[in-house]
């Protein structure tokens, strides 16, 4: 019998086939039974698009940089004005299979699953690389704390990855290397269990994610997309006033006090005028979500990726507000095989990230 342990010996066989450099993340659950026993446990490699290098990028670096011309051309360090708290992964979201009736879909959820006609069975949809869903899930679950609250990750720690250190082909000569880090949140047995629309109700989780925004403590009953509570505007949390002409340059309203609120590279969500974030007064917009690709800091004209308009492609013309949206999908990942929550189990689920 080898002296590697089975973490050990799945780090190590992985490593000598070169596994380990073959995706950059993977996620893990287990289910346990109301008395704490494992059920079950599965991974599934995962693609993180952004999120190791957004990371390392924003959490790493002094606060402070370097500007050459300060001090009146002799360099000083200067404060950046990036808010490194949003670029933490603090959260992991969950979608679910139900209808407008609260009713679980299973695989029969089209929007998840489609069905393979050579081998049979259902089989995930393709995820692209860029913001579909609106930069969002598909069909997120509604929080509603203490039932569905939002999951904050709740354990952050490094595990280490075996690999060969010299002669690959020697099983003695391997290296553990501490270059794995793990998110983990855990849905508890009275959470997720469903809409309470039938005795036997139960969420159908089909979609996890891995998200970055800012600290929101208690949400309370908002029965709300949990996209829409990282959604700020003015003050009194209604949008921005802005204006737009029918070209991709839209402008704040000379009354609009936040003018650095919203900043190049965001992302905004563009509402009727005087809208606020809970409501879904979208001009009739296919997908209201925005890339701003230049702002100018104290300036009011934001570009956009492309022109606004709705869903007959009418350029949008005339007041419209906005919202910034700080939700940061870093990874998403359909479920090859739905879990099916209820009051009897309990399902922790960890993000695995893989720096190699």
């Amino acid at each position: 019998m080898s002296n590697y342990s089975l973490s050990e010996q799945y780090g190590h066989n992985r490593a000598k086939s070169g596994y380990v450099k073959s995706y950059q993340g993977e996620i893990e659950v287990i289910i346990k039974d109301k008395h704490g026993r494992v059920i079950s446990s599965y991974r599934e490699p995962n693609l993180v698009k952004i999120f190791a290098k957004e990371i390392l990028a924003h959490r790493l670096p002094y606060s402070k940089v370097w500007d050459p011309n300060a001090a009146t051309g002799a360099g000083d360090w200067v404060t950046h004005s990036l808010d490194l708290e949003e670029f933490a992964a603090k959260y992991i979201v969950f979608g679910a299979t139900f209808d407008t009736n609260g009713y679980p879909l299973d695989v029969a959820d089209t929007r998840y699953y489609m069905q393979d006609n050579v081998v049979g069975g259902y089989v995930p949809i393709s995820l692209g690389v860029g913001a579909e869903y609106d930069g969002g899930l598909i069909n997120a679950v509604p929080i509603s704390e203490p039932q569905r609250p939002l999951k904050r990750i709740e354990r952050i720690y490094f595990e280490p990855s075996y690999q060969p250190a010299g002669t690959p082909l020697l099983e003695a000569d391997v290296r553990a290397l501490n270059n794995i880090l793990v998110l983990e949140t855990t849905l508890l047995k009275e959470e997720y269990n469903g809409f309470g629309v039938t005795a036997n109700d139960y969420m159908t989780i089909s979609e996890v994610a891995l998200v970055g925004a800012a600290e929101i403590g208690s949400v309370g009953q908002c029965e709300c997309d949990p996209r829409t509570i990282f959604l700020t505007g003015d003050t009194n949390s209604t949008s921005l006033m802005a204006s737009a002409t029918g070209v991709a340059t839209i402008s704040l309203d000379p009354s609009v006090a936040l003018v650095d609120l919203i900043r190049e590279g965001d992302q905004i969500k563009i509402v009727a005028e005087g809208s606020t974030a809970t409501q879904e007064a979208i001009l009739n917009q296919l997908n209201p979500y925005y890339l701003v690709v230049h702002k100018a800091v104290g300036g009011r004209d934001i570009v956009l990726d492309r022109v606004p308009v709705d869903n007959e492609n009418n350029p949008i013309v005339g007041d419209i507000g906005i919202l910034r949206d700080g939700f940061k999908v870093f990874s998403h990942r359909i479920l090859k095989s739905p879990l099916k929550k209820s009051q009897d189990i309990e399902i922790t689920v960890r993000w695995r990230i893989i720096f190699n």
